[in-house]
């Protein structure tokens, strides 16, 4: 079996786990080979596995919704196709390619990895919510995976499934060590191409954090940045902190989870997901943004919903709100009853 993978590689990496982790288990059963095409943030993270891999390098090919069909690269998408001749191809965050891939080779079958919020998103517009979803009903399959479940809409005509997170198997061996002095505070993969607005909101928590960092010196802060233009800009804040060590890329959630007490992360779907499933005491942040940050206090509710363990903080709070919080996570109790059913379910 083969297969092409099409994965969105901005602005964090939610948008290529889930894919990246099917052909694993895919590989692990049968006789297995793929290609994948990504970019920016995905690329540095999809080159650390053992597919061919095409990294588009060309910016002006990739738009604010991503790969450009009619550019040079959406072009050497299609032709690889007619030469691989995959027996499917699995999209993740990119709409125009699933209508201009099956437009051009109606047989062969699209597989559309889709977060709920591409299908209901009361903050975008209706004609762009109308467009996404008539672009997604062309696959064959659409699995739409995050916290909360939708429903069919009537214009996808074709197998549609409405799921839990897929979260990556790596993650589900995680058992973390809390009696440890670490904390870890996770920015996303990464802020390259993305707004300014969502940019300036990964560089805040990260301030907020370095001053906790200078009120708590008995633990260790460890910020993981995902990309060279954050760890430059956030390098730049830390002073000489003794007790905050910076680490520059992508790195495997075993890494950053194992021996932790405590996570600071933005509240994606992805990252909310993996802290429920290994019930890891952790604040969420939910970013100014409007559109991000109405996903991400969506995912805070459900995540506090299931989870003792877990607290929401708005990146609008002060620096006092946040310490109290802080505090809080701390100094708790692991509760056995947790979100990690509710995931994995």
């Amino acid at each position: 079996m083969k297969a092409i993978g099409i994965f969105r590689g901005f602005p964090g990496l939610g948008r290529v786990v889930a894919g990246l982790d099917i052909f694993n288990q895919l590989r692990k059963y049968s006789k297995f080979e793929a290609i994948i095409y990504t970019y920016l943030q995905g690329a540095e993270l999809s080159k650390s596995y053992n597919y061919k891999f095409k990294n588009i390098k060309s910016i002006n090919d990739i738009s604010s919704i991503g790969i450009i069909p009619v550019s040079k690269s959406g072009e050497a998408i299609i032709n690889s196709i007619e030469e691989y001749n995959p027996d499917f191809v699995l999209i993740d965050g990119e709409p125009l390619l699933v209508t201009t891939i099956k437009l051009r080779f109606p047989k062969l079958i699209v597989i559309a990895l889709l977060n709920p919020f591409d299908i209901k998103n009361p903050n975008n517009q209706l004609s762009s919510q109308l467009f996404f979803k008539d672009c997604y009903s062309k696959a064959n399959i659409a699995i739409v995976h995050g916290l909360w479940k939708v429903a069919k809409p009537q214009t996808f005509q074709n197998s549609f499934h409405s799921i839990n997170t897929l979260i990556r198997h790596e993650v589900e061996e995680i058992n973390p060590d809390r009696n440890v002095n670490k904390i870890a505070c996770v920015l996303g993969g990464g802020s390259v191409n993305s707004s300014e607005q969502f940019f300036e909101n990964t560089i805040l928590i990260s301030q907020f954090v370095i001053e906790l960092a200078g009120m708590h010196h008995q633990f260790l802060f460890e910020i993981y940045c995902g990309c060279e233009t954050v760890f430059s800009r956030v390098n730049h804040l830390v002073n000489r902190s003794e007790n905050v060590k910076l680490h520059r890329h992508v790195h495997k959630p075993t890494e950053i989870y194992n021996s932790t007490k405590a996570v600071f992360s933005r509240a994606g779907r992805n990252s909310t997901s993996e802290l429920l499933s290994i019930n890891l005491p952790a604040i969420l942040l939910s970013t100014n943004c409007e559109v991000r940050g109405a996903e991400q206090q969506e995912n805070i509710s459900f995540a506090e919903k299931y989870s003792s363990n877990i607290i929401g903080v708005s990146l609008s709070s002060d620096l006092s709100t946040f310490e109290n919080q802080f505090n809080k996570i701390i100094s708790k109790e692991i509760d056995p009853v947790n979100g990690t059913q509710a995931i994995r379910s």
